[in-house]
């Protein structure tokens, strides 16, 4: 890959619609960066809540309004107007840790061939109480594929290279299209895990992870098999059996009016497509 300069711009790339209680902790957590190179450019399709009125205190914002409405137009639209000889995708609701672009940039520039470096993350409440800390690990391709996405969005820092070479978000993957673009980088170039904290993930009512739960896993089971998993994948089998252990748990413990619930929301699930 090409060197970077001396000092990269990185551009983050926040998707915004209606999270006003959550993005001036995102808009903070990016201008308290160490780093003296920062574009961020938040992507905003008319949110009618507080939003528009806490973007306006931060001037230095390079705001996109209006934007596509979808996460993935968002998330692509950035990309491409995006200066940046690094990019980031930082959603409207999570947020980074102190120091996170420095440690970031000096691990792409110390690793000459990495096209993302990633690393662990914080899991917080709607009030940023931490709830965990997450651990990920060195992941190769065929992690990504066979077992999960070890990359935690918030702290993945990308060369921009990298996505100019296999192309940015499928929108046919809505759920999972970060995921998806790991895969095909890892497919051509080295990834690197750095054993550190870099960001948070909010954990909250009523974001797609919990609303879209098991379109999620559809899109996964699809986009993994396309990409050559196979159907007994490590996806497919911690999934089934993490459902099959917590219904006999509910059984064992006399819980069937849970049991029943939880049952129809799966069923409820897969039938809506």
């Amino acid at each position: 890959m090409k060197p970077l300069p001396e000092t990269p711009l990185v551009s983050i790339i926040t998707p915004s619609y209606n999270t006003g209680r959550f993005i001036e902790e995102t808009l903070r957590s990016v201008q308290v960066q160490d780093y003296p190179r920062i574009e961020h450019i938040v992507l905003d399709s008319w949110s009618t809540d507080q939003t528009p009125e806490i973007l306006e205190r931060f001037p230095s914002v390079r705001l996109i309004r209006p934007a596509p409405p979808d996460l993935t137009g968002k998330m692509n639209m950035g990309i491409m107007i995006a200066k940046g000889d690094i990019v980031s995708i930082l959603c409207a609701d999570d947020y980074l840790l102190p120091g996170a672009v420095t440690k970031a940039v000096n691990a792409l520039k110390q690793n000459k061939d990495i096209a993302i470096v990633y690393c662990n993350f914080l899991s917080v409440d709607e009030n940023s109480v931490e709830i965990e800390r997450l651990r990920s690990k060195q992941a190769s391709f065929r992690d990504l594929v066979d077992e999960r996405n070890w990359i935690p969005s918030q702290t993945a820092f990308i060369r921009r290279e990298a996505v100019e070479c296999v192309g940015t978000f499928q929108e046919r993957y809505m759920h999972v299209c970060d995921w998806d673009l790991f895969i095909r980088i890892s497919k051509l170039f080295a990834i690197l895990y750095v054993d550190d904290s870099w960001g948070a993930a909010r954990v909250r009512k009523g974001q797609m992870s919990d609303v879209h739960k098991y379109a999620f896993w559809r899109q996964a089971r699809w986009m993994t098999r396309g990409h050559g998993a196979p159907f007994f994948s490590r996806l497919f089998l911690d999934f089934w059996q993490g459902k099959l252990v917590r219904a006999a748990a509910m059984l064992r413990s006399g819980h069937f009016a849970e049991f029943k619930s939880k049952l129809r929301d799966l069923i409820n699930g897969f039938a809506h497509r």
